[in-house]
């Protein structure tokens, strides 16, 4: 609101509205709650898309909140400091990731709502195409038990393996048929692809490990889209609907800034969930 905006606001009595004062000291009262508790915590894994929230948090703060953003090199630290009260929410995993990790860690972490979503896709710094990988190629994947099931099933998808039926999101080695290639799958911490992908013929990953590793995300040699694995803000319960998360969301979600920044990062691999989601 500008200076003039504020000229031209009516100016409103308590004979006008006998209950505004009262409103307005506890609105008062729930904006020095929320200064209290400091700025709005939020955990990250490693990713270049980390840029965007970067950006988000600059706008908040331009608006009055203030956000501190931490960074982790694993996919556990994230979710523990947030279930254990250190951080506020987070924003790196999806739902079917969170999903498994509730049900190992009992920690009982809601999704609030959507960032964005990228595609999964098998990349390549030795071969320009899946024909041309050659027999017996090292793959690399993500060895947590959800990306190594999307894992297998983007490879069987571009017909390079054939998984026994109803394997799906928790498929494993163990349920490969046929694999006429002889690929060799290599198992691979996560946050650590981005590292390898000049020790392997390809590797099976996301668009921001991809980018690290020095490629163009646009040039997967194969990519698959699913809408259940869009990245969502993170937090316990309780928290859920804290004004600052949800005052910031809001702010990553409608922000040009985050859009430019993630499409100059990923091309044709982001998309944006329907915030409702």
């Amino acid at each position: 609101m500008t200076a003039s905006d504020r000229r031209r606001r009516p100016i409103l009595t308590r004979r006008a509205l006998p209950g505004l004062g009262l409103a307005l000291l506890a609105g008062q009262g729930a904006a020095r709650a929320q200064e209290a508790a400091g700025p709005l915590r939020i955990a990250l894994a490693t990713s270049i898309s980390n840029q965007a929230i970067e950006a988000a948090a600059a706008e908040a703060k331009a608006q009055g909140l203030a956000v501190r953003l931490t960074e982790f090199a694993d996919w556990v630290t994230p979710n523990r400091s947030v279930f254990f009260g250190e951080q506020d929410a987070n924003l790196f995993q999806h739902r079917p990731y969170l999903t498994y990790t509730n049900a190992q860690s009992g920690w009982n972490l809601v999704p609030v709502a959507p960032a964005y979503a990228t595609a999964f896709g098998l990349y390549s710094k030795r071969h320009a195409t899946l024909a041309a990988l050659p027999e017996g190629a090292r793959i690399g994947y993500s060895g947590d038990v959800i990306n190594t099931g999307r894992s297998l099933m983007l490879l069987r998808q571009a017909g390079l393996l054939r998984l026994r039926d109803g394997a799906e999101e928790r498929a494993t080695p163990e349920d490969i048929l046929d694999n006429p290639r002889r690929l060799r799958l290599v198992s691979i911490d996560g946050p650590q692809i981005a590292r390898t992908l000049d020790e392997l013929d390809a590797a099976v990953t996301y668009p921001t490990f991809a980018r690290l590793g020095g490629l163009d995300p646009d040039q997967a040699l194969t990519v698959e889209n699913d809408p259940r694995y869009a990245f969502h803000f993170v937090a316990r319960p309780d928290r859920a609907e804290d004004a600052r998360l949800r005052r910031f969301i809001r702010i990553y979600q409608n922000s040009d800034a985050v859009k430019a920044v993630l499409r100059q990062l990923y091309g044709a691999q982001v998309s944006f969930p329907d915030p409702s989601l």
